[in-house]
C-alpha cells in the first residue's frame, strides 16, 4: 500500500502538469499568433523543430536519471554528486554549442531545410535567434526535474510550471497584445519563461546543486555512453518512425491524413499518462534495481502497468464518445465517420501502455542498448512490410494501424521475455 501511495503521489501532479501545460500553451499560441500568418508559421515552425531536438539531446537528462537512481539505491551519495556535476558541465557544452550553431548557421538551415524567403526568413530568424539559449535551458530543466523526481517532490513542478505559465501569458499580453511587438516578442516570453521555470527548479533542489559543484565530474564518458543508445530509441520512435507512418497515410488521401492527424492528437491525450507512469517506473525501478531490491521492481511496474492502463480505458472511453463533436470544430464532413476510426487507432495502440512500461523498466537496469536493438529490428520488419504492401496489395487506415499494434504487441512480448530472464539470472 505504500508502494502504490508514493507512486501515485510520484505520477499525478505529473499528470496534472501536463494537462495544465496543454491547456495553457494553446492559450499562449493564440495569444502569440495574434492573428498573423507569419506569426503562426515561425512560431510553430521553430517551435516543433526545437520541441524535437530537446527530446532527442534531453536523453542526457534521462541517463542521470537512471543512472542517479540505481547510486541511491546503492547508497552512493558521493558518486551520485559527482554524476550530477558531469550532467551539469554536458548539458552546458550541448547547450552552448547548440546556442552557437544557432546564431552562426540559423538563416542558412531556415532557407535550406524549409526553403524560407523574404519577411517570413526574416522573422523566423529573428525568432531562432532569441531561441538559442533554449536546448541549453531545457537540458537544465530536464535535469532539475529529474532532480526532484527522484527526490519524489513531483508537485513542485507543478509550481514551477504554473508560475512560468503565469508569466508567459502576462508577457504575451504585454508585449504582443499592447506593445504590438509580433514574433519577437512572443520569442521573448517564452524564453523568458523558461529561464523562470529552470531558476525556480534550480532554487527547489539547491542544496544539492551546491554539493555537487564542489565534487569532480567523474562520469562524463559513462553519461555520454548511456546517452546514445536512449537517443537513437527516441530519434527512432520520435522522427524516423513518424515521418514514415505520416507518408503513408498521406497517400490514402486528403481525408484520411486529415482524419489520422485528428486521432494522432485525441491519441496523444489518452497516451499522457503512460509517459508519466514511465517516468515513475524509471525512477523507482532503477533505486530498487541499485538496492537489489527485486520484489520492489515488480511491485513497481505492476502498479504503473495497472495504473496506465485504467488511465487509458477511461480516456479512450470518454474521447470516443466525444469524438465526432471534436471532429466537427473542424469540418462536418470528417465528423461523419470520425468515430470509427477512433475507436481502430484506440484499440490498436492499446499495447503502447506495454510498450512503454516494459522499455522504460528495460532502460532502468541498464538495458538500452538491448531496446534500441530490438525496436530496430522489428520496425525495420514493420516498415518493410508496409512498403511492400504500398506496392503489392491495397492499404487503407485499418491495415496501417493494425499493423503498428502488432509491433507494439511483438516487442512488449520480447521486451517481458528479456526482462523475466534477467530477474531468473539474479536469483540464482
Amino acid at each position: 500500500m505504500k508502494e502504490i501511495k508514493e507512486i501515485q503521489r510520484f505520477a499525478l501532479p505529473l499528470i496534472a502538469n501536463q494537462y495544465f501545460n496543454l491547456v495553457m500553451n494553446q492559450l499562449i499560441l493564440y495569444l502569440a499568433v495574434n492573428r498573423s500568418l507569419e506569426n503562426l508559421a515561425g512560431i510553430t515552425t521553430i517551435s516543433s523543430l526545437l520541441y524535437a531536438l530537446g527530446g532527442i539531446l534531453g536523453t542526457v537528462a534521462l541517463a542521470f536519471n537512471i543512472e542517479g537512481g540505481q547510486r541511491i539505491g546503492k547508497s552512493e551519495t558521493r558518486g551520485f554528486l559527482q554524476l550530477l556535476k558531469s550532467s551539469l558541465l554536458l548539458n552546458s557544452l550541448v547547450g552552448l554549442v547548440f546556442a552557437g550553431a544557432t546564431l552562426i548557421f540559423g538563416s542558412l538551415f531556415l532557407r535550406g531545410m524549409y526553403s524560407f524567403s523574404g519577411q517570413l526568413l526574416h522573422l523566423t530568424h529573428l525568432y531562432l535567434v532569441i531561441q538559442s539559449p533554449y536546448i541549453f535551458l531545457t537540458l537544465m530543466l530536464f535535469l532539475s526535474s529529474n532532480l526532484i523526481k527522484i527526490e519524489n517532490k513531483t508537485s513542485l513542478i507543478m509550481v514551477s510550471s504554473v508560475v512560468s505559465m503565469g508569466f508567459e501569458l502576462l508577457l504575451n499580453l504585454l508585449l504582443v497584445r499592447m506593445f504590438q511587438m509580433g514574433i519577437i516578442g512572443a520569442g521573448i516570453a517564452s524564453i523568458s519563461s523558461l529561464f523562470v521555470s529552470v531558476a525556480l527548479q534550480f532554487f527547489f533542489v539547491r542544496q544539492k546543486i551546491k554539493a555537487a559543484l564542489c565534487e569532480k565530474a567523474t562520469a562524463l564518458k559513462q553519461l555520454i555512453q548511456k546517452s546514445i543508445p536512449l537517443g537513437g530509441q527516441e530519434l527512432l520512435e520520435g522522427v524516423i518512425f513518424t515521418l514514415i507512418f505520416d507518408a503513408l497515410m498521406a497517400r490514402e488521401g486528403l481525408e484520411i491524413l486529415a482524419i489520422y492527424n485528428l486521432c494522432l492528437q485525441l491519441l496523444n491525450l489518452v497516451k499522457m499518462p503512460t509517459y508519466m507512469y514511465e517516468n515513475a517506473i524509471t525512477v523507482f525501478v532503477s533505486k530498487a534495481y541499485g538496492e537489489k531490491n527485486e520484489r520492489k521492481m515488480h511491485h513497481v511496474f505492476r502498479v504503473s502497468v495497472l495504473s496506465s492502463i485504467a488511465f487509458y480505458l477511461v480516456f479512450s472511453l470518454l474521447i470516443f464518445i466525444n469524438g465526432n463533436r471534436f471532429a466537427l470544430l473542424f469540418s462536418s464532413k470528417l465528423s461523419r465517420h470520425f468515430s470509427e476510426y477512433l475507436l481502430i487507432a484506440l484499440i490498436c495502440s492499446l499495447f503502447f501502455v506495454t510498450y512503454e512500461s516494459l522499455k522504460g523498466m528495460l532502460q532502468a537496469i541498464n538495458q538500452e542498448k538491448y531496446v534500441l536493438y530490438r525496436t530496430f529490428l522489428i520496425n525495420v520488419i514493420l516498415f518493410t512490410v508496409l512498403l511492400l504492401s504500398c506496392i503489392f496489395i491495397t492499404t487503407n487506415f485499418t491495415f496501417l494501424y493494425v499493423l503498428y499494434g502488432i509491433s507494439l504487441l511483438i516487442l512488449s512480448v520480447i521486451f517481458y521475455r528479456k526482462y523475466r530472464k534477467i530477474m531468473a539470472e539474479r536469483t540464482i
